[in-house]
């Protein structure tokens, strides 16, 4: 029986990490379409900053999870903790978006009603980039409430922790994904 868990537990890992693979090719191909178009991606909310800092945060935060729960210490607030921060985080994400198009004319794509120009590939790359990390925050979100959920019904101890380590390697991943974007959208 034992046995028979520890090759779940791997062969899961292990599709997490087939997964994660894809969303980063995924994510370097788009990227990559900003180098071979010589494109500038406009970036100026400082709410996409402010996602940044939160979602380091909260990556530290289920660092936390992760050392209690191999203590057998309560990890349910923890996981909350990092639930809402991911709201914030979306939260966050919705106000650059706002702030980028009230502020300084950036739409996804059509005409721009204030200046009557269709909109530049660069403004639909952003939205484009941006808009597809959320959706695999959704994901993570998901996984964060379901963990949550199974950790105050105590299916989690030390010895048997697979939800916690599976939802911590993908929000973990999506802190990495995010802050990458975030170099990329400002920096390049």
């Amino acid at each position: 029986y034992i046995l028979e868990n520890i090759r779940k537990e791997k062969a899961t890992m292990q599709l997490l990490w087939i997964g994660m693979v894809s969303i980063c090719m995924f994510f370097a191909g788009l990227t990559s379409l900003v180098f071979v178009d010589n494109m500038e991606i406009p970036s100026d909310s400082v709410w996409f900053f402010y996602s940044t800092v939160i979602v380091l945060f909260s990556s530290l935060v289920y660092l936390l999870v992760s050392r209690n729960i191999k203590r057998d210490k309560p990890v349910s607030f923890l996981i909350l903790t990092v639930f809402i921060l991911g709201i914030v985080f979306a939260y966050c994400q919705f106000q650059g978006w706002s702030d980028m198009r009230n502020n300084y004319g950036i739409i996804f794509t059509g005409e721009n009603p204030e200046t009557g120009l269709a909109t530049p590939k660069e403004h639909s790359y952003l939205y484009a980039i941006t808009v597809a990390h959320f959706a695999h925050l959704v994901f993570g979100l998901i996984a964060l409430f379901i963990t949550y959920f199974n950790s105050l019904r105590n299916k989690y101890s030390s010895k048997k922790f697979l939800g916690i380590k599976l939802a911590g390697t993908y929000w973990h991943f999506l802190t990495i994904l995010w802050v990458y974007i975030y170099l990329f959208i400002n920096y390049v």
